[in-house]
C-alpha cells in the first residue's frame, strides 16, 4: 500500500513546531514537536480511517528533520 503524507509546518518557536499533516490540504490533523528533545505529540488526529498511520509516517518525517536541525515550512513523507 503507498503512503504520500502532507506536511506543512503551522508555527514555530524557541520551544517546538506546530505541523498539520494528512493525506490532502482537506483532511489534516497535527502534531506538535518538542526542540530539544524530538519527542513529536499528536495534537488532532487527521480525519480519515487511517490516521494512526498518518501520524507515524509524519511523526518520523519531522523528527529526521530535527536530527539534521531543519524545520522546512512544508515536507512529506512518500512510500
Amino acid at each position: 500500500m503507498a503512503f504520500y503524507v502532507l506536511i506543512l509546518k503551522d508555527r514555530e518557536d524557541e520551544i517546538g513546531v506546530t505541523y498539520s499533516f494528512g493525506p490532502n490540504e482537506g483532511h489534516l490533523g497535527s502534531l506538535w514537536l518538542d526542540k530539544s528533545s524530538g519527542e513529536v505529540k499528536e495534537l488532532q488526529e487527521t480525519p480519515t480511517q487511517n490516521s494512526q498511520a498518518l501520524f507515524q509516517r509524519a511523526a518520523v518525517k519531522v523528527w529526521q528533520h530535527w536530527k539534521t536541525g531543519s524545520f522546512p515550512d512544508k515536507t512529506c513523507w512518500a512510500s
